[in-house]
């Protein structure tokens, strides 16, 4: 099966990325899982040159081999990034479009196209989280997905996922850019048809500096 890493890293063909599209709209958590990780790839589009190639190479056998540089693979790289990210360490150095102006904001979320008693609220911290409650069940394929939603319709996804019977959820992403940048965080209703663009069906928004 494609890698969601592929899928996201643009390394599929035409007919691969299609393949891969349907085989989102028809498994849940294949595209929970790539939702999951859309976030750690849009940080790696952002790291400088100097992150993919090492500025000094060790000694090589031959004058010819000496002259060869070392490329990683986007898909290595990817793996790579995750495992940093996962330990902690300061890969953070190398993304650009943080500060600490943003770090330990609470953000109320009212509803628009959602029942009055809905609500949510967003903490930024070293990530966001994202608590939702009063929200419509996720059926029949549906998902809810939370933006950064920007003055000039800039949109930047965060992560997608489902609401229970209960009508809450609870969403943990990393913070790919400043959100101070960006306008209104914002949570819409998707159906599940396989289209990474936003529905145009939002249920839950605030405002990034309140």
């Amino acid at each position: 099966m494609t890698e969601p890493t592929d899928y996201l890293l643009g390394e599929l063909s035409g007919d691969e990325a299609a393949a891969f599209e349907r085989a989102m709209a028809a498994d849940p958590a294949l595209r929970a899982e790539v939702e999951r990780l859309r976030p750690v790839v849009t940080r790696l589009h952002r790291l400088p040159p100097a992150a993919w190639e090492p500025a000094q190479m060790p000694p090589l056998a031959t004058p010819e081999a000496a002259r060869r540089r070392l490329v990683l693979r986007p898909a290595l790289a990817a793996a790579c990034a995750v495992v940093l990210l996962a330990a902690g360490v300061g890969i953070g150095a190398l993304l650009a479009g943080r500060d600490d102006e943003s770090v330990g904001t609470r953000i109320a979320l009212t509803p628009l196209d959602a029942p009055r008693t809905a609500s949510g609220r967003i903490t930024v911290a070293d990530g966001v989280s994202l608590d939702v409650s009063g929200l419509p069940r996720s059926r029949d394929g549906d998902f809810y997905e939370l933006w950064l939603l920007g003055a000039d319709k800039k949109l930047v996804s965060l992560g997608s996922f489902a609401v229970g019977a209960d009508g809450k959820a609870r969403l943990n992403v990393p913070l790919p850019v400043n959100p101070s940048r960006f306008t209104y965080f914002d949570v819409s209703r998707e159906p599940g048809d396989g289209n990474p663009a936003h529905s145009g069906l939002s249920v839950l928004r605030g405002r990034t500096r309140q």
